[in-house]
């Protein structure tokens, strides 16, 4: 009969099963110990460095939502936020399947604004080394990446029958730079938290059909509307006028952070 590690043997047993067995069988059982240790120490790193950076969980304040978050409260009213919850909020492209994903995504309206943690891990590097042939591994810590939004807006909102195409009479697309850009790490991810300015979805003579998350290599940023543009390296999509608006509530700590912008401003 075998003894489990759970098991306590008095010396005797210990001698015995020493005599019947050798060392090699120690060695044995104490490498196993060291596997089944290991394992559950790796699981529980996963676990304790799992989620997302704790100051990137909410909304980050600047000036327009702060303006805009002050004269909801004065009258009494809610900001206006939501997301598309129904898109895929990681990049499905073949041979990018997973490089990137849109963590949150949420649409201000009283603000014109969009804030957007982006996140990839560090496969993603080493796949971004592989697709352009570098002669080097790039750093985490590098910024490698051009994020940008790319939208398209209807100038034919009475006519819906043309809205899946790119005909320039029909769609007209408009890209957005990032006002800010937060970088941080944690764990095997990377992120960056963005936030970009005067994007009005409420807009109605030529509303917004689309609005698409650009990502290009910034050794290689070649807009598609530029001469000589080229696609992205990859590409998700997190708006569509046709999904379903999810609401987001503010947080607590959306509010606190809000409170806390209006007061260092007023100082």
């Amino acid at each position: 009969m075998g003894f489990g590690f759970g098991k306590k043997m008095s010396y005797e047993e210990y001698d015995r099963l020493e005599e019947k067995h050798g060392a090699l069988w120690w060695i044995g059982r104490i490498i196993t110990l060291i596997l089944v240790c290991g394992t559950v120490g790796i699981l529980f790193w996963r676990i304790f460095t799992s989620g997302d950076p704790k100051d990137l969980k909410g909304l980050q304040p600047n000036q327009p939502l702060a303006d805009a978050y002050n004269a909801a409260r004065a009258e009494d009213k809610e900001l206006t936020v939501y997301y598309n919850e129904q898109l895929p909020n990681i990049t499905y492209e073949k041979g990018r399947r997973g490089y990137f994903s849109a963590q949150r995504v949420r649409f201000i309206e009283e603000a014109n604004q969009v804030q957007v943690l982006f996140r990839y891990n560090n496969s993603t590097i080493r796949h971004l080394r592989e697709d352009y042939a570098l002669d080097e591994m790039p750093n985490r810590s590098d910024d490698l990446y051009d994020i940008t939004l790319y939208v398209a807006y209807d100038l034919t909102p009475d006519d819906p029958t043309d809205n899946a195409g790119n005909d320039p009479a029909a769609v007209k697309f408009v890209r957005y730079q990032p006002t800010s850009v937060v970088a941080e790490t944690k764990g095997l991810y990377n992120y960056r938290y963005l936030v970009f300015d005067g994007l009005d979805m409420t807009v109605t003579d030529n509303p917004v059909l689309a609005v698409y998350m650009d990502i290009y290599y910034k050794g290689d940023v070649r807009y598609l509307e530029e001469d000589g543009g080229k696609d992205p390296y990859s590409a998700l999509i997190i708006y569509d006028y046709a999904a379903e608006k999810t609401p987001y509530e503010l947080t607590k700590k959306d509010r606190e952070a809000l409170s806390a912008w209006k007061g260092a401003k007023a100082e």
